[in-house]
């Protein structure tokens, strides 16, 4: 007999609820299945009626994160008419941004860490391509390529310590200064 299609809301949302704060603390390995029910209240069996695999349920979690955080952002990226606007536009939100994940990040498993930060890249690839083509930035690197390019490099510019001591105007001025550099060549 087919599964039926489960929509949203009751246990189906405590599920995912229970399961994003076990996946960010014990980090995706480390999260049995069992683990979740038992925070939620429920068998096995449920949980299946709910989801294919434990897999499935953390895209479900990580989509339930990033649900509004792209849209919102993705909108706001493509409105920014040159790289200097967007660096202008993103750097208050990246400092509420890491405000906000830092209270969860003393408990958050590395893993999980990892893949939020992959997923947000890759979220904003095709937006920061299709901006490059709309700033009319020429380059023998195709914009797609570019744009994963200034994503990983910005990515990894943000996350770092230095980066983090630095004052708002010495922030602003590195990215800028990155994305002239890369955009350049």
């Amino acid at each position: 007999m087919a599964r039926k299609p489960v929509l949203t809301g009751g246990k189906r949302d405590e599920i995912i609820a229970k399961a994003m704060i076990l996946f960010f603390e014990n980090g995706y390995e480390a999260t049995s299945v069992r683990m979740i029910m038992e925070q939620v209240g429920g068998e096995i069996g449920m949980f299946y009626h709910y989801f294919k695999s434990k897999e499935e349920l953390f895209d479900k979690v990580v989509d339930a994160f990033f649900k509004d955080y792209e849209e919102k952002l993705s909108g706001l990226i493509r409105g920014c008419s040159s790289p200097e606007e967007l660096v202008n536009m993103l750097l208050p939100i990246y400092e509420k941004s890491m405000q906000e994940f830092g209270a969860l990040q003393g408990n958050m498993h590395w893993t999980i860490q990892y893949a939020m930060n992959a997923r947000t890249v890759a979220a904003f690839l095709p937006v920061v391509a299709e901006s490059l083509t709309q700033w009319g930035i020429k380059s023998e690197t195709p914009p797609e390529i570019l744009a994963g390019q200034l994503l990983y490099g910005i990515s990894a510019t943000i996350h770092s310590k230095t980066f983090e001591a630095m004052d708002e105007s010495a922030k602003k001025e590195t990215l800028v200064s990155f994305l002239g550099k890369v955009l350049a060549g």
